[in-house]
């Protein structure tokens, strides 16, 4: 008995630590500026955000996905026009080479009805002269002091 209580607390605490080692860890003045966007609102003037940590909604991400970048892929996440318009918004994202596996899991059904959220930075490309977001993860834990814990 004693052994299973030490083998449970050993993989809980693993778990902890892996959990924090892939998180990002946001500040709570941060955290509690963090706006929170759908994609039509957000692709309209995506290069005035540039900088902004962002919360965005959306239904599915695009089928293509390129290696832009040594650790960098550029993909895109999408929603339908609002109710009764027909057409589909989108906005660009970058995806870390280690959080491609998370983000391929994402559903790529256009007639996906279910809201999904990803938080990421707003940044600008002057190379390419694009604005994308690059995505840090979809799950956020807020602890009691404000801060956030943002994975995959």
């Amino acid at each position: 008995m004693k052994k299973t209580s030490s083998l449970i607390v050993v993989f809980v605490c693993v778990g902890t630590i892996s959990l924090l080692a892939e998180s990002m860890r946001i500040d709570a003045k941060t955290w509690h500026g963090v706006q929170t966007y759908e994609v039509q609102t957000l692709s309209k003037n995506l290069k005035s955000h540039t900088g902004e940590l962002v919360d965005v909604k959306f239904n599915f991400r695009g089928k293509d996905i390129h290696h832009t970048k040594p650790n960098w892929y550029e993909g895109s996440i999408w929603q339908p026009g609002p109710s009764g318009k027909k057409g589909f918004s989108d906005v660009r994202v970058m995806i870390a080479k280690k959080d491609l596996p998370a983000f391929k899991s994402i559903t790529t059904d256009a007639a996906s009805s279910a809201e999904i959220t990803v938080y990421g930075r707003v940044s600008w490309d002057s190379e390419s002269n694009f604005s994308f977001v690059r995505l840090i993860g979809r799950n956020a834990i807020v602890d009691p002091s404000g801060n956030a814990l943002i994975s995959w």
